[in-house]
């Protein structure tokens, strides 16, 4: 159906599945680190989060939930490239970006597909570049770091800083 501005209405999807997808999404994030071991604490922090999150995907709610898991991965005993952290980053990458698109859409409207083309291929790019991250991390060597790689590491990170600055201020 066409309105008389040439607006096309009724296609797409309801809205309410990018709400199901952050609940399904976020039952996963709670579940992951439940299977792992940690106490029962995280249902208590984590699910209110979550379904604060489903109801107000733009609310605040939804960074709550990835401090947390954050806080509860980097607290956590083990290795820092285990698979429960492996697991953890695209279901939060991906519990974002649907909050994002939710935060934005009334919750009684409708999404078409394409529209969701683009954050589904960023989301990809980003998961891309971070497990090729991780697995540059994984051949990192796991003992003290010579001294001479970290002043250059500090200085290529000043560098990159001070690029984007002199680039944010030629525009």
């Amino acid at each position: 159906m066409r309105t008389p501005d040439g607006l096309v209405v009724g296609r797409g999807l309801p809205s309410i599945l990018l709400r199901v997808a952050i609940f399904v999404v976020g039952l996963a994030i709670v579940l992951v680190p439940l299977l792992e071991g940690t106490t029962l604490g995280t249902v208590v922090v984590l699910v209110p989060a979550v379904l604060a999150s489903v109801y107000a995907p733009a609310s605040p709610a939804p960074a709550g939930v990835v401090v947390v898991v954050a806080l509860l991965v980097a607290l956590a005993d083990g290795d820092p490239l285990r698979a429960e952290v492996l697991v953890l980053i695209p279901l939060v990458h991906l519990f974002h970006v649907t909050c994002a698109i939710a935060g934005v859409v009334p919750s009684d409207g409708r999404v078409h597909v394409s529209a969701l083309r683009t954050p589904a291929l960023r989301f990809v790019l980003v998961q891309a570049v971070v497990f090729a991250l991780a697995g540059l991390a994984a051949l990192l060597p796991a003992g003290r770091v010579p001294v001479a790689f970290e002043v250059v590491g500090l200085a290529g990170l000043a560098g990159i800083g001070l690029l984007l600055i002199w680039l944010q201020r030629a525009k």
